[in-house]
C-alpha cells in the first residue's frame, strides 16, 4: 500500500491487508456486514415507532397525552440519529482512522500472536493508557 493511503471501510482493510491479517480478516468481514445490517434495522424499526408514536400523538385526547408523546418522539429521533451516526462512524470513519495510524502495516509479517499482541497496543494507543 503506498504511503497516505487512507482505507474508509472494513472490507477495504481486509483488500489490502486480508492476507496478513489473518482470522481478523474473517472477523473484519463479519463486522462490515453486521454493522450494515443492523444500520437498516435501527432505521426501519425507528421510523415504524415514530410514526406509531405520531399516530399517538395524533389521537391523544388531552394535552398531557400529547406532550408525553411528543417527549417520546423527541427520544426516539435522538436514539436513532445517535444509532446511525455510532454505526457510520464503526463502519467508515474508524478503519479510516486506523489505516491513517498504520495500524494495519504493523500485521505484515506477524503471527497470530503478534497480531493481537498489535491489537492491544493499538486499543491502548486510542484509548490513552
Amino acid at each position: 500500500m503506498e504511503d497516505n493511503q487512507v482505507l474508509w471501510s472494513w472490507q477495504a482493510v481486509v483488500d489490502t491487508y486480508g492476507a496478513n491479517l489473518g482470522w481478523i480478516s474473517d472477523l473484519l468481514t463479519a463486522l462490515n456486514w453486521i454493522l450494515w445490517v443492523s444500520l437498516v434495522l435501527v432505521g426501519a424499526c425507528g421510523a415504524v415507532y415514530a410514526i406509531y408514536i405520531g399516530v399517538k400523538m395524533a389521537r391523544a385526547d388531552s394535552s398531557e397525552q400529547r406532550e408525553e408523546a411528543k417527549k417520546r418522539l423527541i427520544n426516539v429521533i435522538v436514539a436513532i440519529v445517535v444509532t446511525i451516526a455510532l454505526i457510520l462512524f464503526f463502519n467508515l470513519i474508524l478503519p479510516a482512522i486506523l489505516s491513517s495510524m498504520g495500524v494495519f502495516e504493523s500485521f505484515e509479517g506477524n503471527t497470530g500472536h503478534q497480531a493481537v499482541n498489535t491489537i492491544i497496543r493499538t486499543a491502548r494507543t486510542l484509548i490513552g493508557k
